[in-house]
């Protein structure tokens, strides 16, 4: 079967923002337009699959469509926007943090919803098809009441199934989903069924072959403009924004998070693309080999965070955005993904590593460990003998391990940013007060590296009280990207001061030995907090 999966408008890697008004009618229309794609390149049988809210949309694109589809699979479909809404909020409340609430709008995970676009929402319904003889299956949780959909889903011929797997996709933070292998399965058997006949050749003409798009105007009519492009050999995936004039200083390269594809924390990576673009900077959103859109290397296993493999993949997008200067990169990440940033610092060179929240280390990189990689330079281990120590004999070897913890680990994670700004990269870390914590008491910090660093001018270490560790709260989210814009602005942008300039913004909130961090900087929002179309439900999904 060829199949076609896209973003919603305003949503992914699609052009638009979440805030742009009409989302619902906008997306029933994605669907339509995505329905005479496929049409247009000679499939002549059109099926449609949609999750949760995805599936109320696809019942509404249903009576939008000028020819009937040939199958329809509603898997755990909203029987209302209004439904899809109030699931967002619940799942906040099972997060550690204080959402954002107020008359403009309110927190979900990872992203925003303005009045707007919740009252938007929730006058969404879901509609029986309303075709006869379009076969549609229903799966819906096991561990869910059903009345509400059967009621709304009454016209028609309709198979019921399981959604097994649900809780696992959905009800946990969205690093730890799984895919529900089993559901697919069914899915993928019940529409090869209903889809079944002769081939047809199906031919892809240029511009969907090689896309390329315009995703925002400025004031003065300037365009940016995206386009995928393949890294290397291997043929790494990644989405380069580029502005109407070419582009300037190094380009800047966000890294996966984790397993999550190329769009970044609730949609930010892109967000922050465009933004950057308007005042001439380069960019590239890309997957690492094993996740997303990028293909697997042979023997790897997919979705494996810290994959060794990363290590050549960090060469390969270096070499290939670059080949003249490998070096002449920027890196930004978040968590595994600032890890990343500044492995790529110490393994090939860059101007600057730009890092959310790092991570410096993990029990799956040590010693003996599958992910364990002599190259890695970036990584602290923790000391595993001793922490089994100390379950095993109790408060004396804890104490023993405390110790170790305040030597060793105290002491590591600022060594590593340390040696890349001996190697003369541009150093800035964004930390929530959890995360700055082991930086902040690092006797490396204390005793000498504080003054030496910042000495230097190319080391910087910001401290957002109400940052979280993964951007799921928009209280800290948006001075922590404010942050970060300007830092990269100044540095790289039109007009931007000398490279070797100090800190830019004065207001930031900056560690010091025995001093709190003052306030971060009030926040102008970067911009509306955009749906992903991937695993978690704070997107619509459907294919």
């Amino acid at each position: 079967m060829a199949v076609l999966r896209f973003s919603y408008d305003g949503t992914g890697d699609s052009a638009g923002t979440l805030d742009d008004p009409g989302r619902s009618k906008a997306w029933v229309d994605s669907i339509v337009e995505a329905v005479g794609v496929l049409r247009s390149v000679g499939v002549d049988r059109v099926g449609g699959v949609g999750m949760r809210l995805g599936a109320t949309l696809l019942t509404n694109a249903l009576t939008a469509l000028d020819q009937r589809l040939d199958s329809v699979v509603l898997w755990d479909p909203c029987v209302s926007g209004h439904e899809f809404v109030r699931y967002q909020q619940a799942l906040m409340g099972t997060l550690p943090g204080e959402p954002v609430v107020d008359e403009t709008g309110f927190d979900t995970p990872g992203y925003f919803f303005t009045s707007s676009l919740a009252d938007d929402l929730r006058g969404l319904e879901i509609v029986p098809p309303r075709h006869p003889a379009v076969p549609v299956l229903v799966l819906t949780r096991p561990d869910r009441p059903t009345r509400r959909l059967e009621r709304a889903l009454a016209d028609g011929p309709i198979e019921w199934a399981e959604a097994l797997g649900q809780e696992v996709l959905l009800d946990v933070p969205p690093l730890s989903a799984e895919v529900p292998r089993s559901t697919i399965a069914t899915i993928t058997e019940w529409v090869s069924t209903s889809l079944g006949g002769p081939e047809s050749p199906v031919a892809l003409p240029a511009d969907l072959a090689h896309p390329s798009a315009v995703v925002g105007v400025d004031a003065e009519g300037r365009t940016v403009r995206e386009r995928v492009i393949r890294l290397g050999e291997i043929g790494l995936f990644a989405i380069a924004t580029e502005p109407e004039r070419g582009g300037s200083g190094p380009w800047m390269v966000f890294l996966n998070v984790a397993t999550e594809h190329h769009i970044g924390p609730g949609r930010q990576w892109v967000e922050l693309a465009r933004r950057w673009a308007h005042h001439g900077l380069r960019s590239v959103r890309v997957d690492f080999s094993g996740v997303g859109d990028s293909p697997v290397r042979p023997t790897q296993a997919e979705n494996v965070t810290y994959a060794p493999e990363w290590l050549d993949d960090l060469k390969v997008i270096s070499a290939g955005l670059s080949p003249d200067s490998p070096s002449d990169v920027a890196w930004i990440g978040l968590c595994s993904g600032g890890y990343g940033a500044l492995e790529a610092s110490l393994l090939v060179g860059a101007r600057g590593a730009y890092v959310f929240n790092p991570s410096f280390s993990s029990t799956s990189m040590n010693k003996g460990s599958a992910e364990a990689d002599p190259r890695r330079r970036a990584f602290r281990p923790y000391p595993v003998p001793l922490v089994r120590l100390s379950k095993k004999h109790g408060r004396t070897a804890a104490m023993i391990w405390r110790a170790c913890q305040q030597v060793v680990v105290g002491l590591a994670p600022l060594a590593v940013p340390a040696s890349a700004v001996r190697a003369d990269v541009d150093v800035l870390l964004i930390c929530g007060p959890d995360d700055a914590g082991p930086l902040r008491d690092s006797r490396y910090w204390r005793w000498w590296g504080e003054a030496r660093l910042r000495r230097t001018g190319r080391f910087e270490l910001v401290v957002v009280p109400a940052l979280d560790h993964v951007l799921l709260f928009s209280e800290g989210r948006r001075p922590a990207v404010e942050v970060l814009t300007d830092h990269v602005l100044n540095r790289y942008g039109d007009g931007s001061r000398s490279e070797a300039a100090g800190p830019s913004n004065p207001a930031r909130s900056q560690t010091s030995p025995g001093r709190e961090p003052a306030p971060a900087p009030a926040a102008v929002s970067t911009g509306p907090e955009s749906s992903r179309g991937d695993r978690h439900p704070n997107a619509p999904a459907a294919t």
